[in-house]
Formats: C-alpha cells, sequence, structure tokens
C-alpha cells in the first residue's frame, strides 16, 4: 500500500480567504512539514473546521546555520500578513538572540486546490497535480 503525506495546518480564518483569491501565496511555517507532503488541508485555527486545500508548490529555508537570515518585514512581504500579526504568531521567538538566523523557518508557496484534486493526489501521487493542470 502506497501513502501520501499531507499535512494539517491550523490557519486564521481570514488568511484561508486570502490564499483562496491569490492575495497570500506563502505559508511561513516554523517546522517543516514531512518532506513527503505535497500538499496541506487547511483547518480554523479557532473552530477547527475544515476551511480548504492546497498544493505545495516550492519550499524555502530561511536562518540556520546554513540558510538566508530572514526579516520581519521579509516574511511579511512573502506571507501577506502584516508584521505585528507574524511577531504575535511567532511570539515564542521574539526572546531568542540572533532569532534572524539562528531561527529556521520554512516559506511554503501555496496555491488552492479542490477537495477532489487532494483526493486524486492520495490516490495516485503527485501526477495527479500535473493532470489536472494540463486538462
Amino acid at each position: 500500500m502506497i501513502t501520501r503525506s499531507v499535512t494539517v495546518a491550523k490557519i486564521r480564518r481570514e488568511y484561508w480567504q486570502m490564499i483562496q483569491d491569490g492575495r497570500k501565496r506563502y505559508e511561513i511555517r516554523d517546522s517543516p512539514v514531512d518532506r513527503r507532503s505535497h500538499a496541506f488541508v487547511f483547518v480554523d485555527a479557532d473552530s477547527q473546521e475544515h476551511l480548504g486545500c492546497a498544493r505545495i508548490t516550492s519550499e524555502t529555508r530561511f536562518g540556520g546555520p546554513d540558510a538566508s537570515p530572514w526579516t520581519w518585514s521579509m516574511l511579511s512581504q512573502l506571507s501577506a500578513v502584516p508584521v505585528d500579526e507574524l511577531q504575535e504568531l511567532f511570539s515564542w521567538m521574539l526572546g531568542v538572540k540572533d532569532m534572524e538566523s539562528k531561527v529556521d523557518l520554512y516559506a511554503y508557496e501555496v496555491e488552492p486546490i479542490a477537495a477532489a484534486t487532494l483526493t486524486d493526489y492520495i490516490i495516485h501521487g503527485p501526477d495527479a497535480f500535473e493532470t489536472k493542470e494540463n486538462a
């Protein structure tokens, strides 16, 4: 049996709306998703209600010893989330000295997909995305 990894992520409802209408293309995470994961299933951070699905099209790591440092303004530009909200979301790192180079953050470029497309991915793998896009 083949299993496909899908990452379930909690997100604010307004951020999902922004992904849906194309205003938000990057999801910032403080831990990497499984390398086999090609999609997010987003749930509301408060209610746990299913919001939608998105395909991961790319990943970029920032910070740490082997990657470029990040800044709050850079992450804000990528994620379309104001700096103060990002600092609230990642408040645990505010006390870390030289956090911009020591703390790993991951920017995932995403695009919304239909639940049927996600189902095809789970059954057929990443090639299902290519088939849907080229159809």
